[in-house]
């Protein structure tokens, strides 16, 4: 039976090092506001949730809208703050231990095919995922560009990838790998199966309260992973 495994970014796929540097300048470039992303919890958020947080934090008085256009700017700024950063070494993006190995062996299974929901804009994920050397192994899925309602991204990246492959998948064939309570809150709310990886703020201790599908410490057993995902 085929699967479709939707992986999130960060904390599961990639660590980023000093990306607060490029977020804040984003926020500031757009918006005017002086805001930290530190100051907030921003795992398993939207990036528009996350800077919705910030600005209450901040006590900002903007004009908060989660329309498109409203977030066009933003996303350029935040596409050009990385690469100067990332240019620079000033931020530091690199795949977590065991993730390219992973992919790798995913994308040479017939059984599996794997794409991405995450809490980033597309333009984001597609700098975080070339940057760590993992965007070959990966097909486009769903972002916050989509909807900043992080349980709509999975129903999306499953549309999408039945409209790229011409095959119909039911949702009990997907399967979210994710590091957040909040991405198997999304898997539930589509009737998806959830692993959780204590790659991430949550240790795999506290991942298991949440009582997933799957619990895994990290990535680096590719056989013991794929042995995972083939019991769904």
């Amino acid at each position: 039976m085929e699967r479709l495994l939707l992986f999130d970014i960060d904390g599961t796929l990639t660590r980023t090092q000093n990306g607060y540097l490029p977020f804040n300048e984003a926020i500031f470039n757009t918006f005017g506001v002086d805001g930290d992303i530190r100051t907030v919890v921003p795992d398993g958020n939207t990036d528009p949730l996350i800077v919705q947080d910030i600005f209450l934090k901040a006590k900002a008085n903007v004009n908060f809208q989660f329309r498109d256009a409203a977030w066009e700017p933003f996303t350029v700024n935040l596409r050009d703050r990385y690469h100067h950063h990332l240019r620079n070494g000033t931020t530091t993006i690199e795949p977590l231990p065991g993730a390219a190995l992973l992919l790798r062996a995913l994308a040479a299974s017939e059984e599996f095919s794997a794409g991405v929901v995450t809490g980033n804009f597309e333009v984001t994920a597609e700098i975080k995922l070339k940057a760590a050397g993992l965007a070959p192994y990966l097909c486009r899925g769903a972002y916050a560009s989509d909807s900043h309602h992080r349980p709509d991204l999975p129903a999306i990246a499953k549309r999408r990838w039945e409209k790229a492959t011409g095959r119909s998948l039911a949702s009990n064939q997907c399967v979210i790998v994710g590091d957040t309570p909040k991405d198997l809150e999304a898997a539930r709310q589509n009737q998806m199966s959830c692993i959780l990886v204590g790659t991430g703020r949550y240790p795999v201790e506290e991942l298991r309260y949440w009582q997933p599908d799957g619990c895994l410490a990290d990535l680096t057993d590719t056989d013991s992973v794929l042995d995972m995902l083939a019991q769904f």
